[in-house]
C-alpha cells in the first residue's frame, strides 16, 4: 500500500495539484474538521459508493489515524483504484 504524509499532502494541495482527496470518516466527524478539499465517503458507504471511484484516477485517502483509510485503500486497491494512505491521518494533520 502507498502512503504519504501529512506534511506531503499539505504541500500537494497548496500546488494544487490534481488530487482526488477522500475522507473516509463518518458525517459527523467530516463536518467538525474535514479538509475543505477533500469528498466524504464514510467507511461504512464505500462498497455502495464504488461507482464514484474511477480506475484511471489517483486517489488520496484519509481517516481520523490512518486505520480506516487504511482498509479503504486495501478495498479499493483490490477493486482495481489506485489509492495512497495519509499516514496519520487527521489528527498528524491538525498538529502540523
Amino acid at each position: 500500500m502507498k502512503s504519504i504524509t501529512v506534511n506531503s499532502l499539505e504541500q500537494l494541495l497548496i500546488k494544487q495539484a490534481d488530487i482526488k482527496l477522500i475522507d473516509v470518516r463518518e458525517k459527523d466527524e467530516f463536518s467538525v474538521d474535514g479538509i475543505k478539499e477533500a469528498k466524504n465517503i464514510p467507511l461504512s458507504e464505500l462498497e455502495a459508493r464504488m461507482s464514484e471511484f474511477n480506475q484511471t484516477d489517483d486517489y488520496v485517502i484519509i481517516c481520523r489515524s490512518g486505520n480506516r483509510s487504511g482498509m479503504a485503500c486495501q478495498y479499493l486497491d483490490e477493486a482495481g483504484v489506485n489509492t495512497t494512505n495519509v499516514q496519520g491521518g487527521m489528527i498528524e494533520w491538525n498538529r502540523r
